[in-house]
């Protein structure tokens, strides 16, 4: 399901009630013996008449005053989903109804056949999800409702059912070909107390340190640790300023921070660090921007922290590992998955042959696998699996090691807090050889929990570094430094009053003193006054940044900067490259100024002249230094991600150009993303008809016309792929028509001149070469190879105009040979056809529904309704032959109908779907298929994993 507008009405309450009473007498109908007889638990007409109540009270309800009573941040209405519900059930009593042979005395047998356990099952499901749709806005929620929704999803949990009996019995619906099923038999094994995994391995070979490692096994241990990394792993990390000189040093001090406000603190944190007390976590807390992530860093690289860890280790190892969650990061930087396997990867770098002992199952897998089998594994980390391996490695090193994990934003994860806090405390708990530092904001989930650990509420302590910070930076301007040098005292109170008007929060005191460097010709009374002018509330200091003393343009600038980085953020999210989500400033820059008309798109490709990169990169910084006020600001890239061409190192403007852009803080983010500020902020450049789509497409251009590196025609498509999904997605996006009518053609010429050649473009097309592996590729032609992957990616405008131009049109029928007809289409496991005529393309329309009903994890968009209608109507035909890739002879149709019973095996498509881009939107594209002249009577040829299947 997707997210709601959330209604807090007592008609949701009472439907919420109505479906909890409901699934739990179906389950218990689902319980009884086959032939078991029953009248007295079930009265259907009461709960019809229940269900049309509720319908008809929802119905009343006009859309407008809904919205009036919800937060407006929301995709949907969740209304909409309870109706839509209402509906299904109601649906399913007028059958019981229609079926006089199954009225009472009812059989239970016979009533499982008319409501199956997955139709159950889904219910409840759908009941959870409103639930926690509207738990997740609780703050907008009377208390005594607050507390009716915790009672009806307890209810809900309560279901002896859904405990007890709900998987036993699910098939192995996982065929993926190179990973574990994710099944029955792959789960119980995964899902096994650490003392039941020992039988997994119990005839293997026991690792230990001094276990030799074969080629072969030494092959799998570093493929197993490079399928645990992700590319945005270390991206916070890299993010988060470096204290400044002297900041936090008094925390570590050996002289007990003379002088210092918070020697009580130093003391705890020293003390904790080099003992052995039964403390296993310390907690620092702070306000938003108090510098949290920066003391953590500090710690976490410091020396003198291993010395104190060192003391508590004593003769033991010491092992360390630290994880930064990241609310406006990628899915792995705030989830526990990314936790887990972002701290795995460190443990394990440590203590490589514990590998195969935390992941047997894993292990024991690989090892049968052939060499060619091994290649094409792949590896989908489930949260499970990684807790369990987590487990496994501290149990494995008790005794043999000391370990202390730093863990920054706790309250940045994007789930239940206490789920997590949970797991942290039962893992401190069971190991005694195990230390965790952690941090967040002081909210009361995490009082609660770490409140009577030993802590430090930084915000509290860290008055001296932020007057050290405020005088350091001021006096490194020539024009400050003249005037303080001319009146000491006045240049004290002027830094004081930062430090004082920030309140402990180091974000705005960095924010002011760059705003007062911005006005160093200034003298003390005016920089007094500026400074007053800065409001002391955080949101607030924002607002005066980019709405209250900036200009018209100025705001614009801000406008468009912010607007493009969430543009990105949107089109990674469609298309799942999270990793891509954080730009590099040459990417930024070339989309800041391309949409500003201060570049063009070049013809020819040419290398970017390092003056060139350095004067497009310094505007763009300038930028995010005035306009954006320090809001925006650019960090180096983990040296492991810098390209480097060949033997070369990179200069310093290629250095400049991969620099990262990210938000100086998340509590920037959070505030741009509130619903009236970006509202406020749009507004500003919308009457100037911004488009940031469109604008960082033509950055995807310009960089293929400007690459950083030298250029070299080769046919490397992965060097190029990262962009090529981001640019057509963009495009989709993008409310300009002109992104796909005229950008995309751009695209296409630039990739193309960087394509070596070996064939004409109408067979050697760099786009062919997207389709599939080399190998099931082979000589395979595709039927305009560029326009099928613009179908693919649901450019339905472009699509659209080129049937109009003529450019895209149907391919003419085989002749004179009769087509086989779609009933009888040979099964999957027929050998290709072996006719020496060189192959016949494989047409358009197939590559519109790879993605009938599910994603597949891909980049690739669901299909869509009104891009294959447009192609139907021109005259494309949903039963013409074509051999696939498999050698297969198949129909566009044919296709759809595959799709639908893999879709139907795999549970793709559900009962009670509310989600419009679900069971509704396929529904459409088979109506669309029908009525184009699909052939009704196809049959789907039986294979290893599906029965037959037709088209009626």
């Amino acid at each position: 399901m997707g997210e709601f507008i959330v209604s807090p009405s007592t008609e949701i309450d009472e439907f919420l009630q109505a479906g909890t009473r409901l699934v739990e007498k179906l389950y218990a109908i689902h319980d009884l013996d086959d032939d078991a007889e029953f009248t007295d638990s079930w009265n259907a007409d009461a709960i019809v008449a229940e269900f049309r109540a509720l319908g008809d009270r929802f119905s009343q309800v006009s859309v407008a005053s809904a919205e009036s009573l919800t937060p407006p941040e929301r995709s949907k209405n969740v209304r909409n989903a309870c109706e839509i519900i209402i509906k299904t059930v109601l649906c399913r009593f007028d059958l019981l109804d229609q079926l006089t042979v199954y009225k009472l005395p009812y059989i239970a047998r016979h009533f499982r056949e008319l409501w199956p356990r997955e139709d159950v099952d889904t219910l409840e499901e759908r009941l959870k999800s409103i639930i926690a749709s509207v738990e997740s806005e609780a703050g907008y929620l009377p208390s005594t409702q607050s507390m009716k929704l915790v009672a009806t999803r307890e209810a809900l949990d309560a279901l002896d059912i859904t405990k007890d009996h709900r998987d036993q019995d699910q098939p192995d619906t996982q065929h993926e070909a190179g990973r574990l099923s994710a099944g029955k038999n792959a789960m119980s094994l995964f899902g096994k107390k650490p003392g039941q995994n020992k039988s997994v391995l119990e005839d293997d070979k026991t690792y230990t340190k001094d276990t030799v490692f074969s080629d072969q096994e030494m092959i799998l241990r570093e493929f197993l640790l490079e399928s645990l990394k992700f590319g945005s792993m270390t991206d916070r990390e890299d993010s988060v300023a470096v204290a400044h000189d002297g900041t936090f040093d008094w925390i570590l001090a050996a002289d007990g921070s003379k002088g210092h406000h918070s020697s009580n603190v130093q003391e705890s944190l020293v003390s904790w660090l080099s003992s052995g007390s039964n403390d296993g976590i310390f907690w620092v807390s702070g306000k938003p921007g108090s510098g949290k992530s920066t003391l953590m860093r500090f710690l976490m690289s410091h020396p003198t922290t291993k010395t104190f860890l060192a003391t508590w280790a004593g003769e033991e190892p010491l092992i360390t590992a630290g994880f930064y969650f990241w609310i406006s990061g990628t899915l792995e930087q705030r989830s526990q998955t990314g936790l887990m396997r972002h701290l795995l990867v460190q443990l394990l770098d440590q203590e490589p042959h514990l590998v195969p002992v935390v992941f047997p199952a894993r292990w024991k897998h690989l090892r049968r696998l052939t060499t060619r089998e091994r290649i094409k594994a792949t590896v989908a980390w489930n949260l499970k699996e990684l807790k369990e391996a987590l487990r496994w490695f501290m149990q494995h090193t008790a005794g043999e090691a000391r370990i202390c994990l730093f863990i920054d934003g706790l309250d940045e994860f994007a789930g239940d807090h206490e789920e997590v806090i949970s797991f942290l405390q039962k893992l401190v708990s069971s190991f005694a050889h195990l230390k965790l530092c952690l941090s967040s904001r002081p909210l009361p989930v995490f009082w609660e929990a770490f409140g009577k650990n030993p802590k430090l509420e930084l915000h509290d302590c860290t008055r001296q570094d932020m007057l050290d910070y405020a005088r350091d930076h001021l006096l490194a301007d020539p024009q400050i430094q003249s005037l303080f040098s001319k009146d000491p005292p006045k240049a004290s109170q002027l830094i004081i009053g930062i430090v004082d008007r920030a309140d402990g929060v180091f974000l705005w005191v960095a924010l002011a003193v760059q705003s007062l460097l911005r006005r160093s010709h200034l003298d003390f009374t005016q920089l007094h006054q500026s400074l007053l002018q800065h409001p002391t509330e955080i949101d607030d200091l924002f607002a005066y940044f980019i709405f209250e003393q900036a200009t018209t343009d100025q705001t614009t600038i801000v406008a468009r900067i912010f607007q493009l980085l969430n543009a990105r953020e949107d089109a990674c999210n469609a298309t799942g490259q999270e990793e891509a989500t954080t730009m590099q400033l040459w990417e930024l820059a070339l989309a800041d100024q391309a949409e500003a008309s201060e570049l063009s798109i070049p013809e020819d490709v040419h290398q970017a002249r390092d003056e060139q990169i350095q004067q497009i990169c310094s505007l763009t910084a300038n930028r995010f230094s005035n306009e954006c006020a320090g809001l925006i600001v650019t960090h180096r890239p983990n040296p492991s991600t810098i390209r480097v061409h060949h033997a070369t190192s990179p200069s310093a403007a290629q250095l400049l150009a991969q620099r990262k852009v990210t938000y100086v803080h998340r509590t920037v983010k959070d505030y741009l993303s509130r619903p009236e500020i970006w509202t406020r902020l749009t507004h500003t450049v919308n009457d100037r008809f911004f488009d940031p789509h469109h604008a960082l497409l033509a950055s995807h251009i310009l960089q293929l016309q400007h690459p950083l590196d030298p250029f070299i025609r080769h046919r490397q498509i992965d060097e190029w792929w990262p962009a090529i999904p981001l640019a057509f997605t963009h495009a989709r996006l993008s409310p300009s028509p002109a992104a796909e009518l005229v950008l995309m053609d751009a695209f296409d010429t630039a990739l193309c001149q960087h394509w070596s050649f070996r064939d004409t473009a109408e067979t050697d097309h760099w786009a062919q070469s997207l389709f599939s592996t080399y190998e099931m590729r082979k000589r395979a032609v595709f039927e305009q190879p560029f326009l099928s992957l613009a179908a693919r990616f649901g450019l339905a405008r472009l699509i659209r105009a080129r049937i109009r131009d003529g450019t895209l049109r149907p391919s003419p029928s085989p002749s004179p040979s009769p087509s086989p007809s779609p009933s009888t289409v040979p099964a999957a496991d027929h050998t290709p056809n072996s006719n020496p005529e060189p192959p016949r393309k494989i047409p358009l329309l197939p590559q519109t529904t790879p993605f009938l009903a599910h994603r597949r994890q891909t980049v690739y968009p669901l299909a869509h309704p009104q891009l294959l209608r447009d192609l139907l109507e021109a005259g494309f035909r949903p039963n013409q032959p074509y051999t696939d890739l498999q050698g297969r002879t198949r129909t566009p149709w044919i296709d759809v109908l595959a799709a639908l019973r893999e879709a139907q095996r795999r549970r793709w498509l559900r009962y009670y779907d509310t989600d419009p881009q679900g069971m509704a939107r396929v529904a459409e594209i088979v109506r669309v298929f029908v009525e184009g002249g699909a052939d009704v009577r196809a049959v789907v040829p039986a294979d290893r994993w599906d029965p037959e299947a037709g088209g009626r």
